[in-house]
């Protein structure tokens, strides 16, 4: 979390012991992975609160989450925080995650409208995060995989820093996904984004799929 401190210490933890254990994992359904999920990233909640009370120099540290797990035809959305998650199809670019912010649960309230929300002066106060109480709610979200299709994470440093328009624009050109991620970072940054940045982008396209089938 920016402005908190040891923030990337928390953010560190939660990702290598998160994916470090789901190494080690098989599922047969949505629904094991998601309790798997919900079970780890509590987990890593309740270890990353205890060495923030434990270590008065990492007091207050935290993270936000954001995770994607591919099972079956499925995938398995899980956020904490305000890191997000985007899907764009044929059908265009969707976000799929809510905010866990003051400013978006006002909104979500009907308090206040979607722009309002955009600048209100607590848009980036957190109302979850991992390491900050012993127990963390985790929202998760089920998609159908697609054939062309693309999956972004992102922290809050890059949804703040561009609108979704051009994210539309960048993520359907015909370029590498690594030549997006960087196009976005960088137009982010002389927007003013001042927060750290973090992008991954999932890529399910049909030639690699008739390819797969034709391994088989």
């Amino acid at each position: 979390m920016g402005g908190h401190k040891a923030g990337d210490i928390a953010s560190e933890m939660a990702v290598l012991q998160i994916g470090n254990h789901w190494k080690d994992t098989t599922f047969s359904s949505a629904k094991e992975a998601s309790e798997w999920l919900d079970q780890h990233i509590n987990l890593e909640n309740q270890r990353i609160y205890r060495v923030a009370k434990t270590y008065s120099d990492l007091d207050g540290m935290g993270t936000t989450i954001v995770t994607a797990a591919f099972i079956n035809d499925e995938i398995i959305i899980g956020n904490v925080g305000d890191s997000r998650a985007y899907f764009l199809n044929q059908e265009g670019l969707e976000l799929i995650t809510e905010d866990h912010s003051f400013a978006n649960e006002l909104r979500l309230k009907g308090e206040i409208s979607e722009e309002e929300a955009k600048n209100h002066r607590q848009r980036h106060t957190l109302t979850r995060s991992l390491g900050v109480f012993d127990k963390v709610a985790v929202d998760f979200f089920f998609l159908d995989q697609r054939a062309d299709s693309l999956l972004m994470l992102c922290s809050d440093g890059l949804s703040n820093g561009i609108d979704t328009p051009l994210m539309n624009k960048v993520l359907t050109a015909q370029r590498s996904l690594s030549d997006r991620a960087n196009i976005m970072m960088e137009s982010a940054l002389q927007n003013g984004s001042t927060d750290n940045i973090t992008i991954c982008l999932i890529e399910n396209r049909q030639d690699a799929a008739d390819k797969g089938k034709e391994g088989k």
